[in-house]
């Protein structure tokens, strides 16, 4: 083990943090691109260099996959508009919004995952990793967590996002080399979900750009 458990639970946490925290019709590619970049030390640990990539690929595709999307919303004429980021209920500033329940979230998540860390069973290396499992099982509970608290397609998209990459590691961690298929397959939701909050996105500036011109 190269990196120390402390080492790898803070760039997790932090990773997951700023994925729980971030709002914004960007806010699925950055919240992919930091939850990426907090597990690659973990994946690194049990994964290596092939580990690294597929989170660095999940991250990058993202990013294409959302501006792809935002792209082709805005150009193709079929299908209506949709904005995910007009809110389901309740005003987005009230005391009691939307950043106020992912950061009780974000806390209440901390012992959840602790507990996970050192309980839950990864296959045949279980103790040699005991209590390492932390970054990705916070990170799994902040996605549930903010799956749950949703109130946006734009949050539900993140939820997912945030829930499918430590999904990934996880597979790395439990399975070793021999599980990068797994892995790839259980990240590619989050550059779908990438690609369809910037289609939406795409679409709902289309119909805000169609109707100011209908008004002037």
């Amino acid at each position: 083990m190269g990196a120390s458990a402390a080492l790898l639970s803070a760039a997790g946490v932090i990773g997951a943090v700023v994925a729980m925290m971030v709002d914004g019709r960007r806010a699925v590619a950055i919240a992919v691109v930091f939850l990426a970049a907090g597990l690659a030390p973990t994946a690194a640990t049990f994964g290596g260099a092939p580990g690294v990539a597929v989170l660095g690929a999940c991250a990058i595709a993202a990013v294409l996959l959302a501006l792809a999307g935002s792209i082709a919303g805005r150009i193709l004429p079929w299908l209506s508009g949709l904005d995910p980021t007009i809110p389901a209920f309740a005003p987005s500033d009230r005391l009691f919004g939307p950043r106020s329940s992912r950061a009780f979230g974000a806390a209440a998540a901390i012992p959840v995952a602790s507990w996970v860390s050192f309980n839950v069973p990864i296959g045949q290396i279980t103790t040699a990793v005991q209590g390492l499992l932390f970054p990705i099982a916070y990170a799994w509970t902040c996605g549930v967590i903010r799956l749950l608290v949703a109130r946006t397609l734009e949050d539900l998209a993140v939820g997912v996002a945030m829930v499918s990459v430590p999904t990934g590691t996880a597979w790395l961690l439990r399975s070793g080399a021999d599980s990068f298929p797994g892995a790839v397959l259980a990240c590619v939701a989050a550059p779908l979900a990438a690609f369809v909050a910037g289609w939406l996105n795409g679409r709902g500036a289309r119909r805000t750009h169609s109707r100011v011109e209908a008004e002037g």
